[in-house]
């Protein structure tokens, strides 16, 4: 049986386009419909919402179905596809520390630029008034 991978790159080739034509109609990059071709989805760097669109638009353009398309990428390339159970708690450790509430606490890159501007801006309005 054949894999996602290699069905897409059979319709590909079958309709005479190369992954450049294809990634100028369907808006993706070429070298995430290469890594799609070649069945490495991990080595884009998305989350699965966007690989499984990019897989149902994809596979829409080769006139494929597309719904057995996102079926096979979500038994097959998506992260719930590859996590396995914990062996009956094998994982836990009895001597773990509870957790605070701030150890939860993560910061993204827009939230950390957004808070050393704001800082920045209190820096200068305090500077301005006091010198």
């Amino acid at each position: 049986m054949q894999s996602l991978g290699e069905r897409l790159q059979e319709a590909r080739q079958r309709l005479g386009v190369t992954t450049r034509e294809a990634a100028d109609v369907t808006k993706i990059r070429s070298d995430f419909l290469q890594a799609m071709e070649a069945n490495q989805y991990e080595s884009i760097p998305l989350t699965d919402v966007y690989k499984r669109g990019f897989t149902k638009i994809y596979a829409k353009y080769l006139r494929l179905d597309e719904e057995k398309a996102v079926a096979d990428f979500n038994t097959h390339h998506s992260v719930r596809a590859v996590r396995r159970p914990l062996d009956a708690g094998a994982d836990l450790d009895d001597t773990a520390e509870p957790t605070t509430a701030v150890a939860g606490l993560s910061l993204n890159r827009d939230t950390t630029i957004w808070l050393v501007i704001g800082v920045a801006a209190f820096g200068l309005v305090v500077w301005a008034l006091f010198s």
